[in-house]
């Protein structure tokens, strides 16, 4: 004698499932997470503040040592 599949309440119980499909299609689709001016990298900063460094660097030090 063959033996019976083990019963998964999620496929037997249709009215359940039913219910559930329902209110799934009744909840507004979840909203994206809210990004920054910088976008979702949490090191934006820094990196930014780097690029500045840098550009100050190679134009305004020239700059500030040619008036001293």
């Amino acid at each position: 004698m063959a033996k019976r599949p083990p019963e998964d309440p999620r496929i037997t119980d249709l009215r359940r499932y039913k219910k559930a499909r329902e209110q799934s299609k009744r909840q507004p689709p979840p909203r994206p997470p809210a990004q920054g001016i910088l976008g979702s990298n949490p090191r934006a900063g820094l990196i930014l503040a780097i690029v500045a460094v840098v550009a100050f660097a190679l134009w305004g030090l020239p700059f500030i040592l040619k008036l001293l």
